[in-house]
């Protein structure tokens, strides 16, 4: 505890009326003899809270490595999303564009909506071929997704 004597050096601040009286209040209700012994140690502790905010800084440059990773997580999941919307849209336009390419005088509208209707089976049972085992299993002549299977027992 910091004494007052002939090695101390004066300091001083203005706090407001106000807060003086609030540390003076402080300062009795803790015990201290004097307000300026309080006032020492409050910014001894005050000093030592600094070293803390060295540790917070730490934790910035964490969450600033954690706010990148998942920024480049969330690119590569937009990525992703973006490769899928183009194989389902590319695979109905795929099927347009075969229908048409056979079609020596073209093709209206209704056509080409009948075309699709009528090759949708074709083109449903190509996808679930291609998903059975790894997506999906079929059991009885019924599909159900391979995580609903895990559960089901």
């Amino acid at each position: 505890m910091t004494e007052v004597g002939e090695d101390t050096q004066p300091a001083m601040c203005y706090p407001h009326r106000q807060q003086y009286e609030e540390w003076q209040t402080r300062a009795e209700r803790n015990g201290y003899s004097s307000l300026s012994r309080f006032m020492i140690e409050m910014v001894e502790a005050g000093s030592k809270e600094i070293e803390i905010s060295v540790a917070v800084d730490e934790k910035q440059a964490e969450l600033r490595s954690q706010r990148n990773d998942l920024r480049e997580e969330l690119r590569k999941a937009r990525d992703r999303i973006a490769e899928l919307e183009n194989k389902v849209y590319s695979g109905e336009r795929q099927a347009i564009v075969r229908f048409l390419a056979e079609q020596s005088n073209g093709a209206t509208f209704a056509e080409i909506v009948q075309h699709l209707v009528d090759d949708a089976p074709a083109r449903v049972a190509k996808q679930l071929d291609a998903m059975e085992g790894k997506d999906l299993t079929r059991e009885n002549n019924r599909y159900r997704t391979a995580e609903v299977n895990e559960y089901d027992d």
